[in-house]
């Protein structure tokens, strides 16, 4: 199994540079082809989907499958941000002195107990000590707020559906039974409404419910494996 940082996060000193799917999908190509001899099964959590989506584009027979887990809503997926508003975000709010503030305000502990109990977990006890330590440990590298950005900016924003609908390899995927949307998308994306927009648009694809919230390898841990793992053995 490989679990790599992504590009722009871990330790290591990060660039001051704009990251788009592609370019968190093409280190990870590397890697799979340097590590594997067979088709990998891809997993992504959350809106790193549309980076499972490039790495399958670009490299289609280093790929032998995709979970995606707690998969974003259909109509996240389909809206596209103009590339030129990521951009003004980019050089007006985030790249300079007020970005390096709020990045700062951000990583706080209660900034981020608040937003993990308002948006990620359906119960408040599980957001505990060792989820917010290792949150704070990855923010703690101020590079790292380049990643953040890039995404906040909206670079990943494009319409992905027909990529997704068009996708060859099996595909499981794996909702919370509380999912939600994040911010302003929580008054109108729930978890009932995202299982049946995906299964009227991805027929082919097979799927499970299992308590949680948005991150359900943390929150449900067991169920999430034993899922995965019956998956596995089936396909």
């Amino acid at each position: 199994m490989l679990a790599p940082d992504l590009l722009g996060c871990g330790e290591n000193e990060h660039s001051k540079q704009q990251i788009a799917p592609e370019d968190w999908a093409a280190p990870l190509i590397d890697l799979l082809r340097e590590h594997n001899n067979t088709p990998a099964i891809l997993v992504s959590q959350g809106a790193s989907l549309p980076i499972a989506l490039a790495v399958i584009k670009t490299a289609p027979e280093l790929v032998g499958g995709l979970i995606a887990i707690s998969p974003p809503s259909w109509r996240i997926l389909e809206d596209s941000v103009p590339k030129m508003q990521s951009q003004l975000l980019w050089r007006l709010l985030f790249q300079g002195p007020i970005g390096s503030l709020f990045y700062r305000y951000a990583r706080r502990r209660t900034f981020l107990k608040s937003f993990s109990t308002n948006n990620l977990f359906a119960s408040n006890e599980n957001v505990d000590a060792e989820w917010l330590d290792t949150l704070e440990q990855e923010a703690a590298n101020m590079t790292t707020r380049w990643a953040t950005f890039s995404f906040l900016a909206g670079f990943w924003r494009r319409n992905w559906t027909k990529q997704w609908q068009d996708i060859k390899q099996p595909v499981w995927l794996l909702f919370g039974q509380e999912a939600t949307g994040i911010g302003r998308s929580k008054h109108w994306d729930d978890a009932q409404d995202r299982i049946n927009t995906y299964a009227q648009q991805m027929p082919n694809a097979s799927s499970a419910t299992i308590r949680g919230r948005n991150v359900l390898p943390y929150e449900s841990t067991t169920e999430c494996v034993t899922q995965l793992q019956s998956w596995l053995l089936h396909n």
